[in-house]
């Protein structure tokens, strides 16, 4: 899915992107040039950000609970 028309960016590109480290709005900014345009795409952006967060969260927490047994 398209997420940032201005730029053609799709949600496969930030989520592969993020995957490969870049968390934060800026470092997806200077990027994929995301968000950095007429900014409609910056909530949707946002809302992967934090999904991404979310489960790497939960990936962490997992993590050390394996450790801890």
């Amino acid at each position: 899915m398209i997420v940032c028309i201005c730029n053609n960016v799709k949600d496969r590109q930030i989520k592969a992107a993020m995957a490969s480290g870049l968390d934060s709005l800026q470092a997806l900014q200077e990027a994929l040039d995301v968000a950095n345009c007429c900014g409609c795409c910056e909530p949707m952006v946002n809302d992967l950000l934090e999904e991404h967060h979310a489960n790497q969260i939960d990936v962490d927490l997992v993590s050390q609970l394996a450790y801890a047994v």
